[in-house]
């Protein structure tokens, strides 16, 4: 899937540059890609935690985004269901907060679909980033979405989320890849979301991101917000902190950050995301999984068989909602029953979408998944 390239239409969102004063954070911006809509709650609550009032609800813009309709937001009730039918979703689909009371504005930009790019993001905010992790990587065309976004010095959150097996290098990954487009990464972390799939019958991380972890995500955005308090300035074009911002992002991108060479008080310092560890997982059910991939591989080598989510006929009623669903059009309006293989990333957003059990995955990675990785791990996040 490295190699698919996706192409869509350059369309330029032009976002207000508001001041920040001399500290203040004035706005935050949640930069996600997430089919089945586990990476954006994340964002969401870290960037509840970096406001200064608690509670603050997201309004979702007008043409609400595809994995909005599939897991409940704010304004939405959990449980009522799905509609009959989803919208195609809108290029830039985004949602704001108000501001109240001089917090933050926070501006949602999805990027599951092909959509319109911001203008470069100003240094006096704050960017979260969140993508959902495919084999211990960034998925593929998350990185695909991100490659337009552009900062001037600005200071960035960088989120994966994984389906409680491994993180891998997702989040170094995630966080070179930002270092490169102008933003200095300043905070990071790997949470847990449902897996791609898991089903009632082979349940992976079901139901997570919970109450638990979104505690703890809002936790961490307030502690993110507490460091960038302390740093003394804003970054950026601030012309007093330019040399200090260009030196701190060359030291992320190689990943030579020395503390006692760091940039002078009041200047950003990027993490290092070597440093963020990965929760224990027990030795036995490591070996039995990797002895199950070693087994599959060869099954493949052998008698290769391509994998893709089905559709049945009887239960399809051709409402559209999986082409709605599907972040890389693999599914077509009027064949809905049909998937290509060449543009599937097996995100599984049209199996847990469809309101009507129509379409399925079947993979024995599922089962394998299900019976390894039962312990809960915790998030890991690192200031």
């Amino acid at each position: 899937m490295a190699n698919m390239k996706i192409q869509p239409e350059k369309r330029y969102l032009y976002i207000e540059k508001k001041s920040a004063g001399n500290m203040k954070t004035t706005s935050i911006y949640t930069l996600f890609f997430s089919p089945t809509g586990t990476s954006r709650k994340i964002a969401a609550a870290v960037a509840q935690g970096m406001t200064e009032t608690e509670g603050t609800a997201t309004e979702e813009s007008a043409g609400h985004n595809a994995d909005a309709a599939q897991a409940p937001s704010s304004g939405q009730v959990p449980g009522a269901g799905p509609a009959a039918a989803a919208p195609e979703p809108a290029a830039g689909n985004r949602g704001e907060t108000k501001s109240m009371h001089g917090e933050p504005t926070v501006t949602a930009i999805d990027l599951t679909h092909p959509a319109g790019y911001p203008a470069p993001l100003p240094g006096e905010a704050v960017a979260i980033f969140a993508v959902p992790v495919y084999g211990g990587h960034v998925a593929p065309v998350a990185l695909e979405r991100l490659r337009e976004i552009r900062g001037e010095g600005t200071p960035a959150v960088v989120l994966a989320v994984y389906g409680n097996r491994s993180f891998g290098t997702a989040v170094a990954e995630l966080a070179s890849f930002v270092a490169g487009r102008g933003f200095v990464p300043v905070a990071a972390g790997a949470f847990v979301g449902e897996h791609s799939y898991s089903t009632p019958e082979t349940p992976i991380a079901q139901g997570r991101p919970d109450a638990r972890d979104l505690t703890a995500a809002t936790a961490f955005g307030a502690q993110v917000r507490e460091k960038l308090a302390k740093t003394g300035s804003s970054p950026g074009r601030n012309p007093e902190t330019a040399s200090d911002t260009a030196a701190t992002t060359r030291a992320t991108q190689t990943g030579s950050i020395d503390a006692a060479k760091a940039p002078a008080t009041g200047a950003l310092v990027p993490i290092d995301p070597a440093k963020l560890r990965e929760p224990r997982t027990p030795l036995l059910p490591k070996l039995r999984f990797i002895r199950f991939v070693l087994g599959y591989r060869r099954r493949q080598k052998r008698n290769p068989v391509v994998l893709l989510p089905e559709g049945d006929a009887a239960r399809c009623t051709q409402c559209g909602r999986c082409v709605a669903l599907c972040p890389t059009q693999a599914i077509a309006r009027g064949d809905e029953l049909h998937t290509d293989p060449a543009r599937c990333i097996r995100c599984c957003a049209c199996v847990k979408g469809c309101a009507f059990g129509a379409r399925t995955f079947r993979t024995p990675f599922a089962a394998a998944l299900a019976r390894n990785f039962t312990r809960r791990k915790p998030p890991v996040t690192l200031l």
